[in-house]
């Protein structure tokens, strides 16, 4: 399940880019949780028992995540190119490994300290390939700050998990999300659904992401975290990039710079270190 989770989250960032021109980021988020979340809503039906109150407020909490996540890694695809960005918002596990450390008072492998460093250094190079004032420096940060709210989403879902199936998990999580995107779209005046010339590719590009990244990907990956660690679970995303890559280099025709990808090796070595 980790593999075929991990295939279908790859081709999330080339998907985002192969919209046409002028979709709004909330509206493809928003497409793509909400026809996820009816997709498995029969699965969830079937031997529904309904979570406690703690658990429910947890999952709305871990949609909120969940949203925030895409709004801020839709927006940084729009800003900079597919590998850094993919590369930045995989640092995930370094900060699940920090909030679990934190918040659920499990510590870290003494690896994980020198790890981390190294994934910070990975960081900063990338960074400071950029020009200051750039809209890659932006994008750059939206998608670390995706990679933060993914660490939350994670880390809530391994706490989740244990009492509640995935059967149930996976569509209410979507569902909260599209609930939490609703009002974030409604408060800035962006369409609901794709509009204008471009609607049916747009439709084709929610379509694609909700069965793909989201059913396959994201199900998948909280369907694992009941049996592994989330600092794991995470860990297996430190492939993303390499797939991502190599989707955007063949329908995007978008290859990283020599550079860009030394500092990504880097930073991908230091999350490794850190969650091996």
């Amino acid at each position: 399940m980790l593999v075929v989770a991990l295939l279908a989250v790859s081709t999330a960032g080339t998907l985002v880019r192969l919209a046409p021109a002028g979709v709004h980021p909330l509206t493809l988020a928003f497409g793509r949780v909400l026809l996820a979340g009816f997709l498995l809503l029969p699965f969830g039906l079937r031997g529904f028992v309904l979570p406690s109150r703690r658990d429910s407020l947890l999952t709305l909490l871990a949609g909120t995540f969940l949203a925030l996540h895409f709004w801020a890694w839709f927006s940084s695809l729009l800003l900079t190119s597919v590998m850094r960005s993919t590369v930045l918002v995989c640092t995930t596990p370094v900060w699940v490994g920090l909030l679990e450390a934190l918040v659920l008072k499990k510590a870290p492998p003494v690896r994980y300290w020198p790890g981390i460093t190294l994934a910070l250094v990975g960081i900063v190079g990338l960074a400071l390939r950029q020009a200051p004032g750039t809209g890659s420096v932006t994008g750059d940060a939206l998608a670390l700050l995706g990679s933060w709210l993914g660490a939350g989403y994670f880390v809530l879902g391994s706490v989740i998990r244990p009492r509640v199936g995935i059967g149930v998990y996976g569509p209410a999580v979507c569902l909260a999300s599209a609930l939490v995107l609703l009002v974030l779209a409604l408060a800035v005046g962006a369409p609901l659904m794709p509009i204008g010339d471009g609607a049916v590719g747009a439709v084709g590009v929610i379509a694609g992401l909700a069965v793909g990244p989201q059913v396959l990907g994201h199900v998948g990956f909280n369907w694992a975290v009941k049996y592994v660690p989330a600092r794991v679970i995470a860990a297996v995303i430190l492939l993303e990039p390499v797939g991502a890559s190599a989707v955007a280099a063949v329908f995007l025709h978008e290859l990283p710079t020599p550079g860009d990808g030394a500092w990504a090796l880097v930073l991908l070595a230091g999350v490794g270190v850190a969650c091996s």
